[in-house]
């Protein structure tokens, strides 16, 4: 069995810093040989609540985690309280001592305690700083590197603001040492590491992935858990050289960004569930004007409000069939942060090349969660636009109609401002010139036939982008004795779970759908066809992607394990369930 990643949680009142404090011990392992993966969970509310921040830290990449705990530190009794049941044996409970009463008959035997006075006594009025108290006293007890975290705040601060949170951690270090000696549960060693790092979440890899893939232009209306990408796009716009703009409302966003494209400019907006709904009618409008759009839609609780800081993976129907009339649309679902980078490239390439809306359907735990990660390889990434016309063409093809009946559905397209260019974009049904069809005395009595030969048009894109598109990964051994089969940010806990089920001698293999539209229905069957026995894991209660199987491939999947709690897969619940369908 190999080494288990070390996990601790923080956890106090919102205004602590709590979020940094997993981060600084995860920035610190970064930089030193190891790997770590932060998840934050924070309630819904402008002040006030509960916040925790797991790290786990790992001498192998990680990119998922287990509710089990090796260390808490505790500056509120509702995380103590949440937690006596997810603590590992032996584990540690550092906690403040003036407002935190562990409750003995619930902590489990073999943890250990060790109270001490870090809010007020160490920081005074200061609770921001509360977060450096902790972490030096959990390097003290828990065997961390006090002088990898003071590297890191180092890098991150200056002044005065440095000074006093240096001289914080080595004093709870020193009280906590005083105090209780050392616990020593930190199992790795840090050493000095030349390979180059990242620490980011999915939403910044979406975001690097534009840029790389020449984004200009991007709009939106905050709105959890998509606003980190205008917000890293909006504070890196000077840097790459693009505009952002908050619009006032989502309608009034998503029309700008197909502006935008109109007008030749790469473009990305970011929204949740709610926000997509009141840019569905444009997206319809895209379609029909064939108007490259890309909108990444981050996924929360549902329905309406629902839970706006927690996952779900519920808005997969809804993004896949979303708008009036039918049209085809690409619909990517990363499942890790390489994933997040490397496949929004590929879509700003697709939504050019074929002319056509693409959503980029992530959720909040892989929106959210941040993990050292190495550098993206992005040597063989190349931008292609498609049949983006020069005015040389467009002067050797006159009269020009942006809406040519060509065989592959995809029309020589130009840009305003172009010589030769002039054309009509219609949200109406239309004809090769872009004109209206309905009630024009130029078509009297063709609007039927220019109808279809319109809807024709648009659906024969959808071979040519299905042969293209990578809509599956199969991971794995082609031959096993299960299938799992899941989309989107399960990816990594599903790779964990079947890797601790293989160390028993079974074979699991696993279909993840990266695109699930246009739905690969081809590769999905030929995988489900040498498929003894499959489970479907989603974060959903109506098994969504197992409906889209069905309606494409008529196969009915063997069984599910379906979460709808709001909280992420972790790996040991999925490997039991795996090890349930195969008994």
């Amino acid at each position: 069995m190999s080494q288990q990643p070390f996990t601790v949680m923080f956890g106090g009142q919102a205004g602590y810093g709590i979020m940094s404090a997993g981060i600084m011990l995860a920035r610190a392992a970064g930089r030193n040989g190891l790997w770590a993966f932060v998840v934050n969970e924070y309630p819904s509310l402008i002040k006030g609540g509960t916040n925790t921040c797991r790290a786990s830290i790992d001498n192998k990449p990680i990119e998922t985690y287990e509710d089990g705990l090796d260390f808490l530190c505790a500056l509120s009794q509702e995380v103590l309280d949440q937690n006596y049941e997810h603590l590992n044996t032996g584990a540690g409970i550092l906690y403040d001592s003036d407002t935190v009463k562990p409750d003995m008959a619930l902590v489990p035997a073999g943890v250990k305690l060790y109270p001490l006075k870090l809010i007020g006594t160490l920081t005074g009025d200061a609770k921001v700083m509360a977060n450096s108290a902790m972490v030096g006293a959990f390097c003290s007890l828990g065997g961390f590197p006090l002088e990898a975290v003071a590297g890191i705040m180092r890098s991150e601060f200056k002044g005065e603001v440095l000074e006093k949170n240096l001289a914080l951690l080595q004093q709870s270090f020193d009280a906590a040492r005083q105090q209780h000696g050392v616990h020593s549960a930190f199992p790795f060693t840090l050493q000095p590491d030349s390979q180059k790092k990242m620490f980011l979440n999915g939403n910044e890899a979406i975001s690097m992935g534009a840029i790389k893939a020449g984004v200009k232009f991007a709009a939106g209306y905050p709105m959890t858990p998509g606003s980190s990408v205008l917000t890293y796009l909006a504070d890196h716009s000077a840097q790459y050289g693009l505009v952002f703009k908050q619009a006032e409302d989502e309608i009034a966003a998503v029309n700008m960004l197909i502006g935008a494209g109109f007008a030749g400019v790469r473009a990305i907006g970011a929204t949740s569930g709610g926000g997509f709904a009141l840019m569905v009618e444009a997206l319809g409008f895209a379609a029909q004007g064939e108007v490259p759009l890309v909108i990444v839609e981050a996924q929360r609780g549902g329905p309406s409000t629902g839970l706006p800081t927690r996952t779900a993976q519920a808005d997969l129907n809804f993004v896949v069939h979303a708008s009036q009339g039918e049209f085809p649309r690409i619909v990517m679902a990363p499942g890790d942060i390489e994933e997040c980078f490397t496949e929004t490239f590929r879509v700003f390439n697709l939504v050019e090349k074929y002319q056509v809306p693409g959503i980029i359907l992530t959720d909040k735990y892989l929106a959210d969660s941040s993990a050292v990660h190495a550098y993206f390889d992005d040597s063989e990434l190349k931008i292609d636009r498609g049949k983006l016309v020069s005015e040389t063409w467009l002067a050797e093809n006159q009269p020009y109609a942006r809406y040519a009946l060509t065989d592959d559905g995809i029309s020589p397209r130009a840009v305003p401002g172009q010589k030769g260019g002039r054309h009509i974009a219609t949200s109406y049904t239309h004809g090769e010139d872009g004109f209206y069809s309905s009630g024009n005395r130029e078509f009297a009595g063709q609007e039927p036939a220019i109808t279809a030969a319109g809807t024709d048009k648009l659906f024969n894109k959808v071979p040519a982008m299905l042969k293209e598109i990578p809509g599956i990964k199969l991971h794995g051994p082609k031959d096993a004795e299960l299938t799992v089969i899941g989309w989107g940010s399960t990816k990594q806990a599903i790779v964990e779970a079947i890797n601790q089920v293989s160390e028993t001698g079974k074979t699991v293999n696993f279909l993840q759908v990266v695109y699930p539209s246009p739905f690969p229905a081809a590769a999905v069957s030929e995988v489900l066809a040498q498929s003894k026995k499959t489970l479907l894991v989603e974060g959903n209660k109506t098994a969504q992607l197992a409906g889209l199987i069905r309606a494409h491939t008529g196969y009915t999947v063997t069984a599910t394990y379906l979460k709808y709690d709001s909280r992420p897969f972790v790996p040991s619940a999925i490997a039991a369930k795996i090890e349930e369908v195969l008994a």
